[in-house]
């Protein structure tokens, strides 16, 4: 079992946030970016509010 709390996944998901719009920022919006990361933590998320 993870040691994250909620609130690391959420601050995860605001870096994430940031690192794209900037990705985006720089190279365009036709831009496509993988969301993997953002699935995994999003899917630790919701596996801790449904626990």
């Amino acid at each position: 079992m993870s040691d994250r709390t909620m609130a690391d996944r959420e601050r995860e998901l605001r870096m994430l946030a940031a690192v794209r719009a900037y990705l985006r920022d720089e190279e365009g919006p036709d831009l496509r970016i993988p969301t993997t990361a953002v699935d995994r933590v999003l899917d630790e998320l919701h596996q801790t509010q449904t626990e």
